[in-house]
């Protein structure tokens, strides 16, 4: 007779943020990133590319932290 196998327990996914809240969690690394590089508010376009690489970061979801780290060195 064979044991029945336990299936782990998965912990519950947390709920998506609201578009507000993730809106300023996105401005808050996008400020942080062009801290980090010295990217003043005024090279705009740079900033611009920094913010649209963290939010395909974002939107890829947990799973790939360094992407965010990433968004703002490739530009």
């Amino acid at each position: 007779m064979t044991r029945p196998t336990q299936s782990p327990r998965r912990k519950p996914v947390p709920a998506p943020p609201r578009p507000k809240e993730a809106r300023e969690a996105i401005r808050q690394v996008v400020e942080a990133v062009c801290s980090e590089l010295g990217v003043s508010a005024r090279q705009r376009a740079r900033r611009a590319a920094i913010e649209q690489r963290v939010v395909v970061a974002y939107n890829h979801g947990p799973r790939q932290p360094l992407d965010l780290v990433r968004a703002g060195l490739e530009g």
